[in-house]
């Protein structure tokens, strides 16, 4: 995740560079050529400490320190804004410095897939560059990633995002309302099911996805594994696997194996559990009635 942020260069002596920092480690240097330079800085959850540094002939000329909390709902600690935090609705201000060079109201090509492939970064101020996507400008870093979510790989914002919601541009709750307009295989095998995993039960898709892009398979926001210990840090080890079956075996791996009922796949909590729905209260896979049963489709022998 990233925040977006305008910096004026007028007001610092038309600096030659401007240096951003997040909690003390350099992400980006820019070399100005307006007026206003827009830009994004990676957030990591939590308090994010965002240091803008103007350069010019080697000397400092300008700098402004913000803080910025990203919240996270996978990890608890995060979830909620410290005192003094609260959030800012970037659309429903009056940005007067931003009018010349985006548009920031949502137009008919925002509700359909649109072509970005005509997009310039020259002549900004030229309404035609709008007329594939009026986001692309501010938000094409959302879809840098590999692993691209359908609408967003299009510009289709307004597919999942309402312009008439306040705040503006909200996702309706829970996040299934949007998700299975879309999803209707999945919405009936999963709903089929006795059993539901946490975040599926709540309808909280994004705790696990991301909507937009990502690194990893099915859009999760972090390596299957890793994601799933995120919530249950305790099972990492493996221990839980074998408790009660064997007494001289002390864990199962559960990463860096692997997977053998998933080819070119590695083991992970997945290859055992359904992080979705099943009919077992375990969320076991393989449609398997007790834990035996799941280690036989791996010990055949």
């Amino acid at each position: 995740m990233a925040v977006n942020i305008t910096a004026c260069t007028h007001c610092v002596q038309h600096p030659a560079a401007i240096k951003v920092a997040v909690n003390d480690d350099e992400k980006l240097k820019i070399i100005p050529e307006r007026e206003f330079v827009c830009f994004s800085s990676p957030l990591t959850p939590g308090i994010n400490r965002i240091n803008i540094t103007a350069v010019k002939d080697n000397i400092t000329v300008g700098s402004i320190t913000i803080e910025v909390f990203r919240s996270s709902e996978l990890q608890s600690v995060f979830k909620d804004p410290p005192a003094g935090f609260q959030k800012d609705y970037f659309h429903m201000k009056d940005h007067g410095q931003c009018k010349g060079c985006h548009k920031l109201e949502p137009g008919d090509a925002d509700r359909k897939p649109v072509n970005i492939s005509g997009f310039r970064a020259e002549g900004l101020k030229d309404n035609n560059m709008f007329a594939g996507s009026t986001c692309y400008s501010c938000h094409n870093g959302l879809t840098s990633s590999p692993f691209v979510h359908g609408p967003a790989a299009v510009w289709s914002c307004l597919s999942c995002h309402e312009a008439e919601s306040k705040p503006v541009y909200s996702v309706k709750k829970p996040d299934t309302k949007i998700c299975f307009g879309c999803h209707v295989e999945q919405k009936e095998d999963w709903y089929s099911k006795k059993y539901f995993h946490g975040p599926f039960s709540v309808g909280k898709c994004a705790i696990c996805h991301n909507p937009h892009s990502s690194e990893n398979p099915f859009n999760l926001i972090k390596p299957a594994w890793e994601l799933c210990l995120s919530c249950h840090p305790d099972k990492g080890g493996g221990e839980h696997i074998i408790a009660g079956y064997f007494f001289n075996i002390t864990y199962h791996p559960t990463h860096g194996k692997p997977d053998p009922l998933r080819k070119g796949q590695e083991l992970s909590c997945s290859s055992c559990h359904n992080p979705h729905a099943s009919n077992s209260q375990k969320l076991w896979r393989l449609n398997v009635g007790s834990g035996f049963e799941l280690c036989r489709k791996c010990h055949t022998d």
